[in-house]
């Protein structure tokens, strides 16, 4: 009987390839491969390359959703979700990350693909501005803020992809909420 192919397994290979060989590198038969099925039965399950990466932004937009960051009238804790969900997210995807940011400027479909992030991006300035309306947080652009929250995960995860050893639990994520609070708190 043969094993049944799990989407996670396909998309992660494709991550692994795409990391390897570079978007326009990576081919749809050397994914397959890598995940261990034939090209046949990828173009059935994800029809294109685009189509593949775009399934791997969604599983991690989906994986943001699940981790509840909405206003909860807790604002550390809320800040918190966003800042573990992106320090993980830097330590699992953070090369994927980086050869995306590189490969925009020539691959427009990339462009395409990363509006699931900016809508994430979106959803926190909103978060964050509606702290700023309750008078908990100091009023300034939320985009700025949100910068401000999660540029230092960004950064650090690709500081991590050239030199690991130079960010390795390097954030404390309750620490860094905290001093981003230190100087963002109206009370």
């Amino acid at each position: 009987m043969a094993r049944p192919i799990v989407n996670n397994q396909i998309l992660d290979a494709a991550l692994e390839v795409i990391v390897q060989r570079g978007y326009t590198g990576a081919t749809t038969r050397e994914i397959a491969a890598a995940a261990g099925i034939n090209e046949v039965t990828l173009f059935r399950r994800f029809g294109s390359k685009d189509k593949l990466l775009r399934a791997v932004v969604e599983q991690e937009a989906e994986r943001f959703a699940a981790t509840g960051v909405r206003y909860s009238g807790d604002l550390e804790g809320d800040l918190l979700r966003v800042v573990q969900f992106y320090r993980d997210l830097m330590a699992t995807r953070g090369r994927v990350i980086v050869m995306i940011l590189d490969e925009i400027p020539r691959q427009p479909t990339l462009q395409e693909i990363m509006q699931t992030p900016i809508a994430i991006f979106r959803e926190i300035a909103a978060l964050i501005q509606r702290y700023q309306d309750d008078g908990v947080l100091v009023k300034e652009p939320p985009i700025q803020a949100l910068a401000s929250l999660v540029g230092p995960l960004f950064l650090g995860g690709v500081i991590g992809v050239i030199q690991p050893e130079l960010v390795e639990g390097a954030l404390d994520p309750v620490a860094h909420v905290r001093q981003f609070l230190n100087g963002r708190s109206s009370r």
